[in-house]
């Protein structure tokens, strides 16, 4: 398979087909959520998305709220992301020392669990085994996590987890 940025892609809506039903064969189970390669999508790519059944999407560079985006086939659910966050931006990008991760996190987190005292928010972090996996570096993944978890209140989850309780508060 190649993995290449969506608009540059020939046949964009046949590429989610097949990419969703070789997910669904290889693990039983249709795939809700979609991250396409280095963020890319094109005016069409929701559309396809949700006409295969993909319920929400991590691509767009968003607040720390999920947020819906209206298509024909339904709602799609753009999930938070940030760029600031992720590994590949930090250290490949902008070649900061591995511990900036470490400093960005928690001062992000930091703001998050003051605002979220009154509603919820999400953190979303982008890490890359052979970048934060490396020897070097995953003693500073470990720390954010540790920090995070001594924290009360805070949730460890999946897009799927993230958007089953978007579909149930905001209907309430």
């Amino acid at each position: 398979y190649d993995q290449r940025p969506i608009h540059s892609e020939p046949d964009q809506r046949a590429m989610i087909q097949r990419s969703v039903s070789i997910l669904k064969a290889y693990t039983g189970k249709q795939p809700v959520g979609w991250l396409s390669p280095g963020l890319t999508q094109t005016m069409h790519t929701p559309e396809y998305l949700a006409e295969a059944g993909v319920r929400y999407i991590g691509d767009w560079v968003i607040d720390d709220e999920p947020c819906e985006i209206q298509t024909a086939s339904g709602p799609l659910i753009a999930m938070p992301y940030t760029l600031e966050l992720n590994d590949i931006s930090m250290m490949v990008v902008q070649h900061h020392r591995a511990n900036e991760f470490v400093t960005r996190c928690l001062d992000q987190f930091e703001r998050l669990y003051e605002e979220g005292k009154d509603r919820a928010k999400i953190m979303a972090i982008a890490v890359h085994r052979y970048i934060s996996g490396v020897p070097h570096r995953i003693k500073y993944f470990e720390q954010v996590l540790d920090a995070l978890k001594r924290k009360p209140g805070v949730l460890f989850w999946t897009g799927e987890q993230i958007l089953r309780w978007y579909q149930r508060t905001r209907k309430t």
